[in-house]
């Protein structure tokens, strides 16, 4: 039997849904991308990874909002996943770099898509994450006198300027844009978890889609595979006619 386009995407997305929709919520991000088979080394590698499936589930205009932090009003915006995607810069998974700060001297990796999946199932806040990653990537810290400090003992701004310091030698580890409001003109960063957009967009689809295939089944007696086989324009033809549309 000869599969249609629209039944090879309408299944991709409810096996990427099935798959995902029974893990914990850190751990969606990698089983989208373990069923597509990319294991990405690095965060930039992640988020680009998960940029890139974007584009080829829904195309890579990614429609975004964010409410303004002073008055609350929805900003709307779009990004070109593809080619945020091209632009997102990496760092050696395994290169060591050296901090000095405050006294301390320290030694350090960026972190990867595993430590922050081991940190996030174990922490039980956001201090508690930031502390066991650092603990995770911090490989030498000695004090000046040459006295050892464990990695979960630095003072606040140390931690603090380790983080960033691994936040610039991987900016792409983070995906920010700076945001104007329409309203009041207030300005600021927003953050965007690429992996909470892509599942929020996965789940939302494909929960539409189950939908569909059900009151097709029910109005017409159709399987899913039947259902999965019409042309999105088809489909929503029929489900007008049935009434649900």
């Amino acid at each position: 039997m000869v599969v249609s386009m629209p039944q090879q995407r309408g299944s991709q997305l409810l096996e990427l849904w099935e798959r995902a929709v029974v893990v914990r919520p850190w751990e969606r991000g990698d089983v989208l991308l373990a069923a597509t088979g990319v294991a990405p080394m690095t965060l930039s590698e992640r988020n680009a990874a998960l940029l890139q499936l974007r584009a080829r589930l829904f195309g890579s205009a990614q429609p975004l909002r964010c409410n303004c932090i002073t008055c609350g009003v929805t900003t709307e915006f779009a990004i070109d996943c593809e080619a945020l995607a091209r632009e997102l810069s990496t760092a050696d998974a395994d290169s060591e770099h050296m901090l000095s700060v405050d006294g301390f001297h320290i030694t350090f990796r960026v972190p990867s898509p595993s430590d922050v999946r081991t940190a996030a199932a174990l922490a039980g806040d956001r201090d508690a994450f930031v502390g066991m990653l650092l603990e995770r990537c911090v490989t030498a810290c000695v004090r000046s006198d040459g006295e050892a400090c464990p990695a979960g003992d630095l003072p606040v701004p140390v931690a603090m300027a380790l983080s960033q310091g691994m936040e610039a030698l991987e900016q792409g580890a983070v995906v920010r844009f700076d945001l104007t409001c329409p309203e009041c003109r207030a300005q600021w960063r927003s953050v965007m978890d690429c992996a909470d957009v892509l599942w929020s967009e996965v789940q939302s689809r494909a929960e539409r889609l189950l939908l569909d295939i059900d009151a097709l089944a029910r109005r017409y007696g159709w399987s899913e595979p039947e259902v999965l086989a019409l042309t999105p324009t088809r489909r929503a033809a029929y489900l007008q006619l049935a009434g649900v549309a």
